[in-house]
């Protein structure tokens, strides 16, 4: 089950250009539908580009004159020193000269409605940019603009002008792109699958004699313990004023705690399974005993960080991205703190494992009022160049990183460039790890990367209506009932309950649309 994902830049990752919008470039999994275009497809898209054909897929246009792009990216943190911009600085003027187009880059609004305001105002005036950039939360959007026919299909375009972009995805992945049976949107790779993992005290676990606990009998133990031993402390505590996402640890011991996943060769929603009604059996236990903080349900985010890092509590499930911040505030506040990641515990049933974002990252978006669809793919096609992908993640070798052992290591100018997270296009793994290292993230990021295993179906799917429009109703039922029963405010059985009125409220219509959409191609 999806616990209420929700990615959150706390600390200054603007140094890493993949934490831009939700972390953009960040997700986990490889498996959708293959996609393929016919011949009437593939001559609607050339209709529909608006692209001059005289335009050769070697230069901007047959004349050797440069092309006007006009790009609209996802707005991040990071700060433009004075006296540059998004349109005057290292990084997008070493694009235009990379790629022989002078692209001219706009920043979406920060705020998420005043961003969806924007693009609803942009795609319905027919004034629109030439590329619109979006991230993984926008998939919605993506939907409503192909459904309304606002888009430009790629697949001829990909053909003709894109091989490189059309290679970095299997047919399988693009099936996420596309609608109606067309691709109408450019999907990149990420780097990242992480997402939430177990944090812990390890030294107060060592203090107690206790080793990290690795089956979920040794978990409970070791919370008793604690109780027992340090009766201040709270042996795990959580966020749950802000959703489930905080238990999605000891959600874990049960079943993937992510919402769709695939099973016995269908699509199902997890907490529908009966290993759910076994969590809650074991969750509402530890609450009852005084295991889980009693604070709990009105703890955000912040008073979790707060109590881990001050020794008021023992374990948490929080985002790899906190982990600096807390291992900092812990170590200010008792240099023999020893705050980690840790590996969520097996369960009796055998369940193991967190949830991972999709490794199948943001909506790269061309208006059908725009004129240069087909310069718009052959700049994308350009810029995914590996050396290109290099530049924009580090900037200029000898001025903003080096060269080490094989790796790119960076410079202190580095840090002036943070902005190039707004340029950041396509990724790969080496180049993505190698940032999380020069920002000093590898040691958060990589316990909760090796255990992210369970990716959510719907994030490997091309928008469906039926999911969007029920998600949040859904979600707020179960998370609903959960609550209560783990908190004893509802007993157990009403468990039975919210099986009925999750059926009621479409549930079951839901997971046929997304088992429809994930095997119809199996």
């Amino acid at each position: 089950m999806k616990f209420n994902r929700v990615m959150r830049s706390a600390i200054g990752l603007a140094a890493i250009p993949l934490m831009a919008s939700a972390l953009a470039a960040c997700g986990g999994n490889n498996a959708n539908s293959e996609s393929s275009a016919s011949e009437a497809a593939s001559s609607s898209a050339a209709s529909s580009s608006g692209a001059s054909s005289s335009a050769a897929s070697g230069s901007p246009t047959a004349s050797g004159q440069k092309v006007t792009l006009k790009i609209l990216v996802p707005n991040n943190i990071a700060e433009f020193p004075s006296g540059k911009d998004v349109n005057h600085n290292e990084i997008a003027d070493g694009i235009r000269e990379k790629t022989g187009f002078d692209v001219q880059w706009e920043l979406l609004p920060k705020d998420a409605e005043a961003l969806h305001q924007k693009l609803n105002v942009l795609m319905a005036s027919g004034d629109t940019p030439d590329l619109i950039i979006m991230g993984n939360s926008e998939k919605a959007q993506f939907g409503n603009f192909a459904q309304q026919g606002l888009l430009t299909p790629l697949d001829a375009l990909l053909d003709e002008d894109g091989p490189n972009i059309k290679s970095l995805l299997s047919p399988e992945q693009w099936k996420s792109a596309m609608w109606d049976g067309q691709i109408y949107a450019i999907r990149t790779f990420s780097y990242s699958n992480a997402s939430y993992g177990l944090t812990a005290r390890k030294d107060v676990l060592t203090e107690l004699g206790l080793g990290l606990p690795k089956t979920q009998d040794e978990f409970y133990n070791a919370l008793k313990t604690i109780k027992e031993k340090k009766p201040d402390m709270a042996p795990y505590t959580a966020n749950l004023s802000e959703g489930l996402t905080g238990l999605e640890a000891i959600a874990s011991m049960f079943y993937p705690p992510v919402d769709y996943v695939q099973k016995d060769g269908k699509v199902v929603y997890t907490a529908a399974q009966p290993e759910a009604k076994d969590f809650l059996a074991f969750a509402s236990k530890l609450f009852a005993e005084g295991l889980i903080d009693k604070e709990s349900v009105v703890n955000k985010t912040d008073n979790v960080k707060e109590k881990l890092s001050n020794g008021k509590a023992a374990l948490a499930t929080l985002g790899w991205w906190e982990g600096p911040a807390i291992v900092t505030a812990s170590k200010e506040k008792n240099a023999n703190s020893d705050l980690a990641y840790i590996d969520p515990p097996t369960g009796s049933n055998g369940s193991f494992g967190m949830g991972a974002s999709s490794t199948i990252s943001k909506y790269f978006i061309i208006p059908k009022a725009s004129k240069h669809a087909k310069e718009v793919v052959q700049f994308l096609n350009k810029a995914s160049d590996p050396a290109i992908i290099d530049f924009i993640s580090f900037g200029i070798e000898g001025t903003h990183f080096k060269k080490e052992n094989g790796k790119n290591v960076a410079l202190p100018e580095m840090s002036n460039i943070a902005y190039k997270v707004y340029y950041n296009m396509f990724d790969t793994v080496d180049l993505g790890l190698q940032r999380m290292e020069n920002a000093g993230l590898s040691p958060y990021f990589t316990p909760v990367s090796k255990v992210a295993k369970y990716v959510n179906v719907v994030d490997l799917v091309a928008p469906i209506p039926l999911v969007d429009q029920k998600s949040t109703e859904l979600k707020d039922l179960r998370d609903q009932y959960f609550l209560k029963i783990i908190t004893g405010a509802l007993p157990l059985t009403a468990y039975d309950q919210f099986l009925e009125k999750w059926k009621q409220a479409g549930g079951e219509d839901v997971e046929k649309a997304l088992n429809d959409a994930y095997n119809n191609a199996k």
